[in-house]
């Protein structure tokens, strides 16, 4: 599923007060793992990606279910919105031809595989700052449905 301009502007690289981004996970028994997403960008107009700082309950929530969802909440303008659809996780040693629903582990971490070229992590205040910057791969989901879950309508599919 292609997303609109405006959720994709809201995902592309930005300052990580504006906009508030998390990802959850489950494990096969619904055990959530909701983890905050400092930094993310958008491949193809349909793949949301993330940085793996330290996603060690999301990599094991991974091997028993590849759903995940990304929630954005934009309250400057007032707009909510939950991204559906298969996730997971590409790493440094899998072949470049890997293929995780469409992308290329080669393509995502040629240009991705290095955030701290992208993003400033020092310049992050100290209350949000992983403690270690170190990242062990790219967490993507790939897009396959959109929910609104402001108050006013939750749950309705807006895409």
């Amino acid at each position: 599923m292609k997303l609109t301009k405006e959720i994709i502007d809201a995902l592309k690289i930005k300052n990580p007060d504006d906009i508030v981004v998390y990802l959850t996970t489950s494990s096969i028994d619904g055990k959530c793992n909701i983890s905050p997403q400092l930094f993310t960008d958008v491949y193809m107009d349909e793949f949301i990606l993330m940085p793996d700082l330290f996603a060690v309950k999301t990599k094991i929530n991974f091997n028993e279910n590849r759903v995940g969802v990304v929630t954005i909440a934009h309250p400057a303008e007032r707009k909510t919105w939950a991204l559906r659809g298969p996730c997971g996780h590409i790493e440094w040693g899998l072949p470049d031809n890997y293929d995780f629903q469409g992308v290329k582990a080669g393509d995502i971490l040629k240009k991705w595989g290095d955030w701290s070229e992208k993003e400033s992590f020092p310049s992050l205040p100290e209350d949000v700052r992983p403690a270690v910057i170190a990242q062990r791969g790219v967490i993507v989901l790939k897009v396959a449905e959109c929910y609104s879950f402001s108050a006013e309508d939750s749950g309705r599919k807006v895409l």
